[in-house]
């Protein structure tokens, strides 16, 4: 009885910090627009970024685990594919450089969350990447047409209020696809991430090795492109506001809320409860115009959006 109270409260716990990792992503790529309006480019911005939540994720790593490095023993255990959490955060983060200019904006945030829930969806019901089966029942069903239907109206919502739809003419095939790869990419992620912090008994320590490869990546890609490697003197020299050079530990945090409680809750789950909360905190960023934006009218399609993503929620949960 008192396991079963145990994992409930647990599972209510995770859906929370989910909850709050996901709003706290819109917060990250704002403050990290700001740090890239400052160094120049996007992937000098994102490097800083991701060295800063490497820091944070080594000292928490020494403090909750004594050491950075991983046992023989418990190493020869992980599958294979556990260790690629990194690299395909970071073949994420550079295919989304790589394809704004192609997708819009409008495409960019809209195919990505698609892919995600979708393969998020069928990792969960086929039990891939060694996870624990969940069946596609009926509401969970309804809950994933709901969060799409959602997730289109809220993106929709927010073209009309860009007042640019020209972005979404013309679009290959190509990019297409590689919107939905990159929302793929980030459902593999957490999965991968969950399994070696399972094996390691640590999603802080599994988080740390996860951004420790995305950044060496990102390293190696600044040091082979002249255009990247000529702002490299300046990428850490302090600027205001101090705030943005935060972005990197609200990473760290996202990635290590999602490596403790996607084996827990499963992937679908995670997903949906952080889209929600992406919304909801995007939503909030824009009208109220934090971090230095413009404050921009929410409308109707916006907040109908959001409204059906939170059934959307409870459904995918039953």
């Amino acid at each position: 009885m008192k396991s079963c109270i145990f994992a409930i409260v647990m599972e209510y716990i995770g859906i929370l910090l989910i909850l709050l990792a996901g709003i706290g992503n819109p917060v990250q790529t704002a403050v990290n627009s700001r740090l890239r309006f400052a160094l120049g480019t996007p992937l000098i911005s994102s490097t800083v970024s991701f060295t800063v939540g490497l820091l944070v994720l080594m000292v928490l790593t020494l403090v909750t685990c004594d050491s950075l490095l991983v046992p023989v023993s418990v190493a020869s255990q992980v599958p294979w594919w556990a260790w690629g959490g990194g690299f395909v955060g970071a073949v994420m983060l550079t295919a989304l450089i790589v394809v704004f200019p192609k997708l819009g904006g409008v495409l960019t945030v809209l195919l990505p969350m698609i892919g995600q829930i979708f393969l998020s969806i069928l990792i969960d019901t086929f039990g891939w990447f060694g996870s624990a089966p969940i069946p596609l029942s009926f509401p969970r069903i309804v809950g994933l047409l709901l969060v799409t239907a959602g997730l289109i109206c809220y993106v929709m919502g927010k073209r009309k209020q860009e007042d640019n739809g020209s972005d979404t003419k013309g679009v290959g095939i190509v990019w297409l696809v590689a919107g939905l790869f990159i929302g793929f990419c980030f459902a593999i992620q957490p999965v991968m991430n969950g399994v070696l912090a399972t094996a390691l008994t640590s999603s802080v320590h599994a988080s740390f090795i996860s951004f420790a490869i995305s950044t060496v990546i990102l390293y190696i890609l600044l040091f082979v492109m002249p255009s990247e490697r000529k702002h490299m003197a300046g990428m850490f020299r302090l600027q205001s506001p101090w705030w943005m050079w935060t972005g990197g530990i609200l990473g760290a945090f996202f990635v290590t809320m999602f490596a403790w409680f996607t084996p827990l809750l499963g992937i679908g789950i995670c997903s949906v409860v952080s889209i929600f909360g992406q919304l909801v905190s995007g939503a909030v960023i824009e009208g109220r115009g934090l971090f230095g934006n413009p404050a921009r009218h929410i409308n109707a399609l916006q907040y109908l959006g959001i409204g059906l993503v939170l059934p959307g929620v409870v459904c995918v949960n039953l």
